[in-house]
């Protein structure tokens, strides 16, 4: 009976201490806990003050004292319990030292226990990569020995294409399966910068991938750079964890330190080792290929074969180059490409380390993986620098690598056309939940040999509203008819010429694709236009987030 009644006020004191601790086991890369962790916690410092409290009863001898009353003495004996109790509950910490996947900090062991084989989803998302520069798809460069390494265990999509020439409207359509302009508030191209800096966001009634996934179940984090993916702007929803680095100087964002590939692969490892709740969606989106171009390992060599005043900026461009001599014009986009080369080799070694992460927590075989991104970049191959101009094969096609769940079946290379927004659907899938999105998207095709689909793209930053639309055949870029200018048309052969360099808009080539687009963007634009005003609010933007803006080129300076 006397040890009831020690052990009794000693679980209570161990519980509130168990759940104090549970409630102190994060860092800044995760300070959300979930209920079912603190149950845990909770529960675990309970047991180990019942435990304590008998053994402080029975184990240390305590009698009461003969000339003492019986009350104080069993006063003595609870306050002695208790202090005990309270002594040794900490001890409920080394339950997470001994189950390091879990139990006390995640519940990912329980859900396995109980069933849930989903596998986990990681996102790795990278800011104007090229597929041309990847070995993976014909690059001889060498400049991504970790993305080459990871593409032979995977997918490889040899020509998948972008919702878009930039990265807002890319990952609206990305995450809401639907066509840019239903998703994502963006201004028409041509309009000032500070104009659509102030519109772009997404729509407040559109469900995203993240939601859903929260809602089946899902644990959701998210590690990324871009300014315009930022929580002001509708990025957070369905997140439990969102960071968004912008470093500590936001006049220059690519090149501090706390910005870069380096330190989003380090925040991106913490978070996977701190949280241990499978399944789990992770999505993680490197900036740095993004202009300007000044990789942290450029050899010293390669800057000082070049004037060191020069700039891989497109306001660079636009004011000091492009009305140069051929010659000088020339050494420049020489320039650049080597500078871009560079951070595609820099970010492929950050990648690397966050895939070998996944393989030494060993939630690599059971998770689907999938490395891609938001757009290409130009680098002078149809006269334009960086992105946002065109809707060019340089700047829509990306590289898509898969790396399916262990048990699954597919082909080592898909070579028909595939959009973006089939990613998320076919996530969705995986995950037990409807499709989401306008029905356009369907689940990503693991075989070769079958028709491709019909990928539908809209919105540039700079210059003429533009739309795509690109097949297996053709590409039709069409350039609406805009303040007196009448429509103009883009046709190229994708069997033919794959680099977009003969238009044969002249001809009658894909003319039943050029009247589908046409139709297609102007029920963009309708459908646009009816969203109407009052569901546009302006995105406040601080200081700060104008001069990131400007650091990458997206405001006028």
């Amino acid at each position: 009976m006397q040890a009831c009644l020690i052990a009794l006020p000693a679980s209570a004191c161990g519980a509130v201490v168990g759940f104090l601790l549970g409630q102190s086991q994060w860092c800044e890369v995760w300070p959300e806990l979930t209920r079912l962790n603190a149950a845990w916690t909770t529960a675990m410092g309970w047991f180990a003050g019942i435990v304590v409290g008998l053994l402080g009863a029975g184990g240390l001898g305590l009698r009461r004292p003969a000339s003492r009353k019986p009350a104080a003495g069993l006063w003595q004996r609870l306050l002695r319990g208790s202090a005990v109790a309270l002594a040794l509950a900490p001890g409920t910490v080394l339950v997470t030292v001994a189950f390091p996947r879990g139990v006390v900090r995640e519940t990912g062991p329980v859900r396995r226990l109980l069933g849930d084989r989903r596998p986990n989803i990681v996102l790795i998302g990278i800011d104007a990569l090229r597929a041309d520069h990847l070995g993976a798809y014909g690059s001889q460069a060498g400049l991504t020995p970790n993305l080459d390494a990871f593409a032979r265990e995977a997918t490889v999509y040899q020509a998948a294409y972008s919702a878009s020439s930039w990265t807002l409207p890319s990952y609206g359509a990305f995450f809401c399966c639907e066509r840019p302009s239903a998703c994502v508030d963006m201004p028409p191209g041509g309009v000032p910068d500070r104009e659509y800096a102030e519109r772009a966001r997404l729509f407040a009634n559109v469900s995203t991938l993240p939601e859903h996934l929260r809602m089946a179940g899902y644990r959701t984090a998210a590690e990324l750079t871009n300014p315009f993916l930022g929580e002001s702007r509708g990025w957070k929803r369905g997140f439990d964890y969102f960071r968004n680095e912008d470093g500590p100087n936001p006049d220059d964002l690519l090149t501090s330190k706390t910005a870069r590939a380096d330190v989003v692969t380090e925040n991106a490892k913490a978070w996977l080792k701190l949280n241990r709740c499978e399944p789990f969606f992770l999505w993680v989106h490197y900036l740095d290929p993004h202009t300007p171009y000044d990789a942290p390992d450029t050899p010293a060599a390669l800057r000082e074969t070049y004037p060191r005043r020069w700039k891989t900026s497109r306001s660079y461009w636009d004011e000091n180059m492009r009305d140069g001599t051929p010659h000088v014009r020339q050494q420049y986009a020489q320039y650049c490409r080597a500078m871009y080369a560079e951070e595609v080799r820099y970010v492929d070694r950050w990648v690397g380390e966050l895939l070998s992460e996944l393989r030494r927590d060993g939630t690599y075989d059971r998770s689907i993986i999938v490395i891609t991104a938001d757009h290409g970049e130009e680098l002078f191959d149809h006269g334009q620098f960086e992105h946002g101009h065109s809707m060019h094969e340089e700047v829509l096609r990306v590289p898509l690598m898969v790396k399916w769940p262990k048990s699954f079946q597919a082909d080592r290379t898909v070579s028909q056309t595939v959009a973006l927004t089939d990613v998320a659907i076919t996530l969705l899938e995986l995950a037990g939940r409807r499709p989401i999105g306008d029905g356009r998207a369907r689940p990503l095709a693991r075989r070769g040999g079958i028709p491709g689909g019909a990928v539908y793209s809209e919105g540039t930053l700079h210059g003429a509203s533009q739309t795509a639309l690109t097949t297996d055949e053709y590409k039709v870029i069409y350039r609406p008819p805009v303040g007196g200018r009448v429509a103009e048309f883009e046709v190229y052969d994708r069997r033919l010429d794959r680099l977009e360099q003969h238009d044969l808009a002249p001809s009658d080539a894909a003319a039943g694709l050029r009247e589908r687009l046409k139709a297609l963007a102007e029920q963009a634009a309708a459908a646009s236009e009816r969203q109407g005003t009052h569901s546009r609010p302006s995105v406040v933007i601080s200081d700060r987030e104008r001069r990131r803006l400007e650091s990458l080129g997206y405001l006028s300076d």
